[in-house]
């Protein structure tokens, strides 16, 4: 029996279309590393869409993604609910060990925030004794902690980036703690105020990856190559350069926890 016309064009258009890659992301990013729709639950660009964007379309793959609270991250990746991460460190997760690992694709940097005057005087850790930093609830600071638990620096939580930036605003903190991504958005939409700069070294700098479970259908030596391609290419460090923009400037040092 030969197929009908009509059966005959779905198949072609079914055969056309890319099968889809689950890539998660985390509800508690905030721009630039992911823009979510006013109604929070579909993100719609930042830094970790565009990786994510990037990854599957040199798969050939449509990405469709799923929103995830942080503690439900790690259970929906080891089940293979979803198939891919692309802003993953092993250190964030006890399952590091279930997930493939490709190559790096970008850092998160962590650097200071803080009066333009009193960032002048800041070169190193030597320098923030006695300072008031905002910090972010649930987040780890090898590089401060030692610091912290001598008591030679002040720490001061918060919920999240902004509402530090607000307390810096405020006078209430000496310095913020951030992202060099979520510093330069920071800085962009900013139009007046007292004057603030970045102090002139890197608090630290941790490598990210895209991951694939083990439980994933997907093949996680295919994601590796398109990562390598991409790496290659320079993809990753336009999207760098382009988040980053003219607000952040090189620094001088890297401290080390």
């Amino acid at each position: 029996m030969r197929p009908s016309p009509l059966l005959f064009l779905l198949l072609l258009s079914a055969a056309a279309v890319p099968a889809e890659l689950r890539i998660s992301l985390c509800e508690c990013d905030s721009p630039p590393f992911v823009e979510f729709d006013v109604r929070g639950n579909r993100p719609r660009g930042g830094l970790i869409k565009d990786i994510g964007d990037q990854v599957a379309r040199q798969m050939g793959y449509t990405p469709r993604y799923v929103v995830l609270s942080r503690k439900r991250m790690d259970l929906a990746l080891t089940r293979g609910d979803t198939d891919l991460n692309c802003f993953f460190n092993p250190g964030w997760t006890a399952l590091a060990d279930q997930l493939e690992w490709t190559e790096e694709t970008v850092p998160q940097i962590e650097r200071l925030l803080m009066p333009a005057e009193a960032a002048r005087r800041v070169h190193g850790l030597d320098d923030l004794h006695g300072l008031r930093l905002g910090l972010i609830h649930g987040f780890h600071y090898p590089t401060l902690e030692p610091l912290i638990a001598a008591g030679q620096i002040v720490p001061v939580y918060e919920r999240d980036h902004l509402s530090n930036f607000r307390l810096l605003e405020r006078g209430a903190v000496d310095a913020v703690v951030s992202a060099d991504l979520q510093i330069a958005h920071y800085l962009h939409g900013r139009d007046k105020g007292a004057p603030v700069a970045v102090a002139d070294f890197v608090l630290s700098s941790t490598p990210t990856y895209c991951v694939v479970p083990k439980a994933s259908p997907i093949d996680a030596a295919a994601v590796q190559r398109a990562v390598h391609t991409l790496r290659e290419q320079g993809v990753f460090d336009r999207l760098l350069n382009q988040y980053r923009g003219p607000h952040l400037r090189a620094p001088a040092r890297t401290e080390s926890p």
